[in-house]
């Protein structure tokens, strides 16, 4: 029987997925445990990215891969009541040059699958305007491109039955502190409905 609740926490680039991780580990200390982001681990240890569409199927395949990997590893071996991912593995759809279609036919799955490999899906907007972040040296995007990123991973995990999308927010501690109430409510098992209605309407 599973012991722990796997969220993932998703959004287009500049959304602040790593600032919810980082306070996550500080705020649940013991109880949490994070399983990191595919994509800066082969793109930081020299992972070629390439243009053309070929390059970019095999860049998301072995992303895909490496976190089904990390995602397993951590479930089995972490013993925590919380498992946080940095992305999930349907974020590779936004990036993908084909279908969804194309992309589970691809790789051997389909969404049902993917769906289930996460109990509730958190999306965080991407910033806007001069609230937009360039200084990680992996984001290779402009404003126009990640908010055209953000709405394609945010259509990608549409139809998961327990999505909370955190919208933009000027206050970027506003946007923090709801979503941190929201994993919260989480935890305490509110229902995506409640939360909904309680902290974001």
């Amino acid at each position: 029987m599973k012991q722990f609740v796997k969220i993932v926490v998703t959004g287009g680039p500049s959304g602040g997925k790593t600032t919810l991780i980082e306070a996550l580990k500080k705020e649940l200390g013991q109880k949490c445990a994070v399983v990191p982001e595919a994509a800066s681990i082969l793109y930081r240890g020299g992972f070629p990215r390439f243009k053309e569409a070929q390059g970019i199927i095999n860049a998301q395949r072995a992303i895909y891969f490496t976190q089904k990997e990390l995602e397993d590893m951590v479930c089995q071996l972490s013993q925590k009541s919380l498992i946080v991912c940095d992305r999930g593995s349907v974020d590779s759809i936004a990036y993908w040059p084909e279908s969804p279609e194309h992309f589970f036919k691809n790789i051997g799955t389909n969404q049902d699958l993917e769906f289930s490999r996460y109990d509730w899906v958190l999306h965080m907007d991407t910033a806007e305007g001069d609230y937009y972040d360039t200084s990680n040296p992996v984001r290779t995007e402009s404003f126009q491109e990640a908010a055209l990123l953000n709405t394609k991973i945010k259509d990608a995990w549409a139809s998961h039955p327990r999505r909370i999308v955190i919208g933009h927010n000027k206050d970027f501690i506003s946007k923090m502190t709801t979503a941190l109430a929201v994993i919260n409510a989480i935890m305490t098992h509110k229902s995506a409905e409640d939360i909904n209605k309680e902290l974001l309407t």
